[in-house]
């Protein structure tokens, strides 16, 4: 499994943001998954334009909601982005390869413009048919760490998302629920009533600060310095935009495996238990 998780993982770390727009597209065609490019033209604030690479669930006729699980390709400029976020991209390629081969289903949404201001998720939002997906799972800094951490912004005591908060579940990779994660692109999700849950690895001393971040609220009334040096004192912090941990030698197999386990073993639950 290592060996499939990690093989796409320098490929997808281009420093060129066409070059990693090209590679993702070569990915997704050599392991045979089935995509729809979402385009928004160049603009004053997206000089690039947005594109999003979309995956249907196997079961094309399906009419029933399901779970979307999404990760964002670009990167910051000058960055290998390789924790933030191929690690991630590389997780959710296995991901849909495994649910669509077992015909659990699932939607992914490979996101643009994540580090400028969301714009592929805000776009997927604005052009949404909500009652094709039931929540939201989105993958974001997966490859470093050996605590996995889940935040829900209260959704995670959703029906939906309980699964995913089962100790049988969390206990074998030291994983928690934590109040607070930095801002990713399930916020664009947050006005369309459709819960959302963001999924890290983290070294387990992080989680401390992750605990007394949350204690800062959402922000909405600004946050003291103190905030802004609790965050840069993260250990996980240096694995991106451009810190000295930015780069593939870094990135942990194993922190990926346990990624991929995990959503795959509540995805694999959560399907036996409809069956029942």
């Amino acid at each position: 499994m290592t060996d499939s998780l990690t093989l796409h993982l320098e490929t997808l770390a281009s420093r060129d943001p066409d070059g990693r727009r090209l590679a993702l597209e070569q990915v997704l065609e050599k392991e045979c998954i089935p995509f729809t490019p979402q385009e928004e033209p160049p603009s004053v604030k997206v000089p690039r334009g947005t594109r999003n690479y979309l995956v249907e669930p196997a079961d094309s006729g399906s009419q029933k909601p399901c779970l979307l699980f999404c990760a964002h390709y670009d990167a910051t400029p000058g960055s290998p982005g390789v924790n933030d976020n191929a690690a991630s991209l590389c997780i959710l390629i296995t991901l849909a390869r495994t649910l669509r081969q077992e015909r659990i289903p699932a939607r992914f949404a490979f996101f643009d413009g994540e580090e400028t201001g969301f714009s592929g998720s805000r776009l997927y939002v604005s052009r949404l048919d909500r009652q094709t997906i039931s929540g939201v799972v989105n993958l974001d800094m997966c490859g470093y760490g050996d605590s996995l951490v889940i935040c829900g912004k209260g959704h995670e005591r959703s029906a939906l998302f309980r699964p995913f908060c089962r100790k049988a579940f969390l206990e074998p990779f030291s994983g928690q629920v934590v109040r607070f994660l930095p801002k990713g692109d399930e916020s664009s999700f947050a006005r369309t009533r459709i819960p959302a849950l963001s999924i890290a690895m983290v070294p387990r001393w992080d989680i401390a600060y992750l605990k007394a971040l949350a204690t800062y609220g959402e922000g909405f009334l600004g946050r003291p310095p103190e905030f802004e040096m609790m965050l840069g004192q993260m250990e996980v912090v240096t694995t991106m935009h451009g810190g000295f941990r930015d780069g593939p030698e870094w990135i942990q197999t194993e922190a990926m495996e346990n990624v991929y386990k995990y959503v795959l073993a509540v995805a694999r639950g959560v399907q036996d238990s409809t069956k029942r």
